[in-house]
């Protein structure tokens, strides 16, 4: 029987099957435009060599892959391709140019990390190639304020009540990632990503009882290192608001939160 690849495309239906030897230092990438670099680590964490594959892509709206080849992008990644030792680590650069990209915001790039596997002599072998993809944010020197406030200055507005729709702006200069978004604890979107000045709806959901009305927002959004920070706040009937930080104080002062 013919050893047999299958694209990184197809693991999330095998992925209980297999585990990739090679891991990222990070789940995303900050790009601080003051310098002119940014870096990741590879780690090997088998005994055995390992082969890594490293390029970089636009975000595409099919979510598909680009085909491994530098895409035209003024960024350079290096090492492409490079040989892991049995536990050993290398440092991907991304350097950049210095122009071609927007000064007024952060955009966002996907960096791929493909562990190639070794071929097999054994009969009847399956061997998996596990694409790794993690979200690379350049954010230009001087943009104003600051990313860690981005989600508390979200503006939310709920539609009239026949218009079963949650509204959410972001003003911002930065991209917003949110996570477990619930209303009245229900929950509305896993994940949803927020583009710098971008707008989005979300259709509210059945509450219960014809009549009752949505009490709470809560969320949580993705920090500049990969943690998790809660957030929650009563809505304001149909005004725009905003939604704090949750601490321990303000749950005091917000006791549905």
């Amino acid at each position: 029987m013919k050893q047999v690849y299958l694209a990184g495309v197809l693991l999330a239906v095998i992925s209980g099957m297999a585990q990739g030897a090679v891991s990222l230092s990070g789940t995303r990438l900050i790009f601080d435009g003051r310098y002119n670099e940014a870096t990741i680590e590879v780690s090997n964490r088998s005994d055995a060599e390992a082969l890594i594959q490293a390029w970089l892509d636009a975000p595409r709206r099919d979510d598909q892959p680009g085909d491994g080849r530098a895409a035209d992008l003024p960024f350079a990644l290096t090492p492409h391709l490079v040989r892991l030792p049995a536990k050993g680590k290398q440092t991907l650069r991304l350097l950049y140019e210095g122009v071609g990209m927007p000064r007024d915001r952060e955009s966002m790039l996907h960096l791929y990390v493909l562990e190639i596997p070794r071929r097999s002599t054994a009969a009847q072998q399956l061997s998996i190639a596990i694409r790794q993809r993690i979200n690379v944010f350049y954010r230009p020197a001087g943009l104003p304020g600051d990313p860690a406030e981005a989600a508390q200055t979200l503006l939310w507005q709920r539609a009239p009540s026949a218009d079963a729709t949650l509204t959410v702006r972001n003003p911002t200069p930065y991209h917003v990632s949110l996570q477990n978004l619930r209303i009245n604890g229900i929950e509305v979107a896993d994940h949803r990503l927020l583009a710098p000045f971008s707008d989005a709806s979300l259709a509210l959901p059945v509450l219960g009882p014809e009549g009752t009305v949505p009490d709470t927002l809560s969320f949580k959004a993705m920090t500049d290192y990969g943690g998790q920070r809660d957030y929650c706040a009563p809505f304001q009937d149909a005004q725009p608001f905003n939604v704090p930080l949750h601490t321990s104080d303000s749950h005091s002062l917000i006791g549905k939160c």
